[in-house]
This record gives structure tokens, sequence and C-alpha cells, in this order.
């Protein structure tokens, strides 16, 4: 199992762990809240095909990386993946965040620059402010949601995800298409999920809904491409995705109509094809 030293706590190491397969220029994977590398399956074989190494690891706190106590602010996020890439030494590497982990990307970029990036897919992603305050009426998520969030994540973390899964595979009444909601698949994201730290799952969720990306997203001079799904139920994609685009100059935004939030597991031909044509680009 390879895993690289990131941080220190109590004099232990924080390590995180990746996977690094096949040859070719970099795709590096970024998993979203509250999952792991595992969310990656229906993409991973395709990009291999193509000819593109494929590194893809588990944010600390996720999957079997190390929970440590702290560290689940976005600037350490960022950090974390700065040191994967040079660990690695990847060079010309694209960026694929999905939800929570395209917050990742963004701080990434707009913190280390694209010395070793050449071009970002942000997949049903989070941002660019989630958090609604009267100074930013076009958020979509109120404090008393996020502290309801947070009330279920301690009572009852397992039932909470369940809800979660659930939500990952709906899509919004509005929507034409029928809902989505294969039982396995399902489960099988409750499994990631558990996997999660409690507190790095509580914290990286806080951390999401109230940091604000704006002039991160400014600062991004990569080819980009938004991809979002127009029934998700989640991050609703007129307050997410639109507007990512929208802030990112050199960005293409693809709206997968009557996909969900889990677009990359429901839709993962067709979000494959686009990620291709994307890197190929």
């Amino acid at each position: 199992m390879a895993r690289v030293t990131v941080d220190k706590e109590n004099h232990l190491p924080v390590d995180i762990h990746y996977e690094d397969r096949g040859s070719g220029r970099p795709v590096v994977l970024i998993h979203g809240w509250p999952l792991s590398v595992g969310q990656w399956e229906f993409q991973i074989p395709d990009l291999l095909a193509a000819g593109h190494r494929v590194v893809a690891y588990d944010c600390r706190g996720f999957g079997v990386s190390a929970k440590p106590r702290g560290g689940y602010d976005p600037d350490t996020l960022a950090a974390d993946l700065h040191m994967l890439l040079e660990h690695l030494d990847l060079r010309e590497a694209t960026l694929v965040g999905f939800s929570s982990g395209a917050c990742t990307a963004v701080r990434y970029l707009s913190r280390f620059g694209n010395q070793r990036v050449s071009r970002l897919a942000l997949v049903s992603a989070a941002g660019p402010y989630l958090r609604r305050t009267d100074a930013h009426p076009e958020g979509f998520l109120e404090d008393t949601k996020l502290r309801e969030y947070q009330r279920c994540l301690t009572d009852d973390r397992v039932s909470f995800l369940h809800r979660f899964a659930t939500k990952f595979f709906e899509v919004a009444r509005s929507s034409a298409a029928r809902p989505v909601m294969p039982q396995p698949l399902h489960t099988r994201v409750v499994m990631l999920a558990a996997a999660a730290s409690h507190r790095g799952a509580i914290q990286t969720l806080v951390q999401a809904v109230t940091t604000d990306y704006r002039n991160d997203l400014r600062a991004i001079t990569v080819p980009t491409l938004v991809v979002h799904g127009e029934a998700d139920v989640v991050l609703p994609v007129e307050a997410t995705g639109a507007r990512i685009a929208e802030a990112v100059a050199d960005s293409r935004l693809v709206r997968m109509q009557g996909a969900p939030h889990g677009l990359i597991v429901t839709r993962a031909a067709e979000f494959n094809r686009e990620l291709l044509a994307h890197l190929e680009g």
C-alpha cells in the first residue's frame, strides 16, 4: 500500500494513501465528501485504457489514510495534495476534483500555481461559496441547516450517511428523468462513507460550506472543464457549477440533463467521454 507522510500530530506521522497506475500524462483524482478512492472505480479503467497515468488518493481523515484530529482546513488539504504531487514529481497533470474535492483542487491552484498542473476538471463541484448570509444571499445553505447536519453526524452518523447516499443518486423533482437509486451502488456509497473519520467528516463539511472560494476561482488560468448534473439535489447547479464556470476565465460548462450528484456513477460513460475529450483537447 503506497503512502506518503504529509504532516505530524503528537510526533506521529500523518500519512495519506494513494494509488499510482499506468503511464503517460498524469490525471490526479480527488474524491468528494465523505468518500475515498473507491468512488472512481468507473473512471480509472477508461483513463488507463486511454494511456494516462492515474493517481488517486484518500484525503486525510477518509478511506485508509491517517485520521488526525486536525488539518481539515482548505489550506492544509491543498498542502497535502501539493506534497503528493511533489513526492511523485508529477508534471503536466490534470486535477479532477469531485464535489468537495473540487475545493481542494481550486485552493491548490490558487496557492501553489500551475507549475505542475496543465488542466482542471471540476465535477458536481462545491463552491464558489455555499453559505447563505445577509451579505451573500446567493448561497443556498443556511447556518441552521449546517448545524442540523453537524448534529445528525454526531447523533447517528451511519443513518445520516445512508440519507446522504440516497441524495447522491436522487434527482430533482423538476427533472423529467426517473429517480436513479440502484441499491447495490447505494450500499457501496454508504460503505465508502462509513470509513471516514467522524471528526474529519464534520470538519471537512463545515469548511466546504463556510469557505469562500470566489477569489481562488478567479486565480485559475488553466483550461477547466466543469461538469454538473441538472438534477443535482446535493449541490444545485445554478448555485454551484454554473457560477464556478462564470468565475473561471478559460472554462467550459457541461450540464448533464437529468443527472444527479453522483453522475460519475450513474452517467459514467457519458462523463468519461467528456473528461477524455478535455484531456486530449
